[in-house]
């Protein structure tokens, strides 16, 4: 963010200048209350939207539009090219966002404006993705073409943009920050799955009770969330507070050691970053692993319906909505036990070894499942397997980043922090529109067609003709054999060829030796980042226990309490807290 501090010109200069656009946030530091309201229910709305936009629109296209191989070659084309050219439009828009973002000057902050009104955007273009006024293919494709990007990349966009600004903007606090960022985080990991479980139950009885009539189905489900979206983002847009930019951080008084200090750390430019990263086989590995991972994960989460209604019990499209939340909830449920794994084993094997190892369980699991086509227990059964030995490199891979950062500048003498964080959230964002465009061009040359009701079950089901064996061999494929490929990428590279956690010991002590030096010769003292860390943190808790203090001080005050009491019960609690986490860390040191 731009630390300029002028008032006039930037954008929203004038806008929200009524106090009842205030935060209801009024404390110094941030609050239980901020936290749940602000970064837990306030993203909700917006994230489950996003997953279920992710995960249906496809299928809404080719199973209620009937964007299908029956339509012809342009069709087909058109399926495969407009989700990745809409990812180009993307990546400009999220520029264009981050500089209107950085020259704000509103009343109320630089980013939480941009929440605000982010979510009129996200209603309106959310219910023009699934409304359809046209019957011509080619004004349908115009208008997909029109919705999809108003809603990725301006609607979405301005949103998630602010959202992820958000923690940076709230606190100096590390710790406070970090919290805010987890429990955003944890919203979006946890709700996707709960998205995945529900909608489709939620979808199925809108559906029929507007007597099967697909495309009002979706119209109305959808305008359903869009609508607590939008609620949810007035919670998150009143219950957060940028407390740094309204701090306005004074950058005149740097020292002279301090300017020194910069010289040390100065970062290069793109170009020279990019030319650096070239040179290191485990950056470009890394990258080449990231977005291969990215397209994978997004090609199974693209096909899921498709393979719940199509492969897992045989042809059962008709009751797709039960068979979907079933599956998630058995074949997936083991990865949430799995997660408490991690730390043990990568403790005491390290990340390389853990990953290539369960690696073994996710190409054992995904192979069984994929070879269990139309038989539902075996299928749940090895894609839980697959799951669990994904786990590892789900939540490992990007613990490596800041080793291939170290890596390349110990090899180079460049910090390429800013390029090679940029390629990989470039990466991540491509990955959805390559993945939509695959699974598209496989489903079209496969010879998958619009849904064909034939029938009715004794129990009320909708019965549906077969698709090609070819379509749903290709779905098979796209979600189970994407997995079988990341298992044996990892299995290979991490087993045999990707070794740098072994080499970072060389890395990290040579790189502090050169630092020593360079500090030496600009005359100045080299300071550790990790010291340098741990002395902001003592310094931020200093200032956040004195404002804690000058804040129930004045609360005492107006309720006419006593200070020393009510700040004893704060105390209090904080080292029965301290005893419970000494207990549990003597308990680990133990074993």
């Amino acid at each position: 963010m731009s630390s300029n501090t002028k008032t006039k010109n930037g954008w929203l200069s004038g806008a929200f200048t009524s106090s009842k656009w205030d935060s209801h946030i009024k404390s110094a530091n941030t609050t239980k209350k901020e936290m749940w309201l602000g970064y837990v229910l306030g993203v909700w709305g917006m994230m489950m939207t996003s997953s279920i936009v992710n995960s249906y629109f496809n299928q809404y296209l080719t199973d209620v539009i009937g964007f299908d191989s029956t339509k012809g070659a342009w069709i087909a084309s058109f399926m495969v090219l407009f989700p990745v050219l809409s990812k180009l439009i993307d990546a400009i828009t999220n520029l264009v966002m981050a500089k209107i973002i950085d020259s704000t000057t509103c009343k109320q902050g630089k980013v939480r404006p941009w929440l605000l009104i982010s979510a009129p955007f996200v209603l309106i273009s959310v219910i023009l993705l699934f409304w359809m006024p046209f019957s011509k293919p080619i004004h349908q494709a115009i208008w997909i073409v029109i919705a999809f990007n108003l809603y990725y990349s301006v609607s979405y966009t301005m949103w998630n943009m602010s959202k992820e600004l958000m923690p940076a903007v709230s606190t100096r606090n590390v710790n406070q920050r970090k919290n805010l960022s987890m429990a955003a985080q944890i919203v979006g990991n946890v709700g996707t799955g709960l998205v995945s479980i529900l909608f489709p139950m939620i979808l199925a009885r809108v559906c029929a009770a507007v007597h099967g009539d697909n495309a009002q189905g979706y119209l109305l489900s959808m305008s359903i969330m869009a609508v607590l979206a939008v609620c949810t983002t007035f919670v998150q847009y009143f219950h957060t507070r940028e407390r740094v930019t309204e701090e306005r951080r004074n950058q005149s008084g740097i020292r002279s050691q301090d300017t020194a200090r910069l010289k040390v750390h100065k970062e290069a430019g793109m170009w020279t970053q990019c030319r650096a990263c070239l040179k290191s086989k485990y950056w470009i590995l890394f990258i080449l692993i990231v977005l291969i991972f990215n397209i994978c994960g997004n090609l199974r989460n693209i096909s899921l319906i498709y393979y719940s209604g199509w492969v897992v019990n045989g042809n059962a499209y008709g009751n797709v909505a039960a068979i979907q939340a079933k599956f998630q909830m058995i074949a997936l449920s083991p990865m949430g036990p799995g997660i408490l794994l991690m730390l043990p084993l990568t403790k005491k094997y390290g990340r390389t070894k853990t990953i290539w190892t369960t690696s073994v369980l996710t190409i054992i699991g995904s192979v069984w499942a994929y070879m269990s086509m139309g038989q539902g227990t075996r299928i749940y059964a090895g894609t839980a397997l697959g799951a669990i030995g994904c786990i590892s490199f789900s939540y490992l891979i990007m613990t490596y980043m800041g080793d291939i950062i170290d890596q390349v500048e110990w090899k180079t003498g460049i910090r390429t922090d800013g390029f090679t964080g940029g390629l990989v959230s470039a990466s991540m964002m491509f990955a959805v529109g390559i993945a939509q465009g695959l699974f598209n061009l496989g489903l079209m040359m496969a010879g998958y067609t619009q849904p064909r009701q034939i029938g009715t079950s004794a129990e009320g089901i909708a019965l549906f003709a077969d698709q090609a064996a070819s379509a749903t061999g290709w779905i098979n494929f796209a979600y189970q054999g994407s997995q079988i490929i990341v298992g044996i990428m990892v299995f290979f590279l991490f087993c045999f060829v990707f070794k740098i956690e072994d080499d970072m010991p060389k890395i990290s002590r040579q790189l502090q030796e050169r630092k020593v030096a360079e500090c030496a010769k600009l005359g100045i003292k080299y300071i550790p980042a990790e010291e340098l860390e741990r002395q902001e943190i003592v310094e931020q808790e200093r200032i956040a226990e004195e404002t804690r203090v000058q804040e129930l001080k004045a609360y005492c005050t107006k309720k006419g309490l006593d200070f020393d009491t009510e700040n004893q019960k704060v105390l209090d609690k904080r080292a029965a807290r301290q005893v419970k986490a000494d207990a549990r860390a003597a308990k680990k040191a133990k074993k």
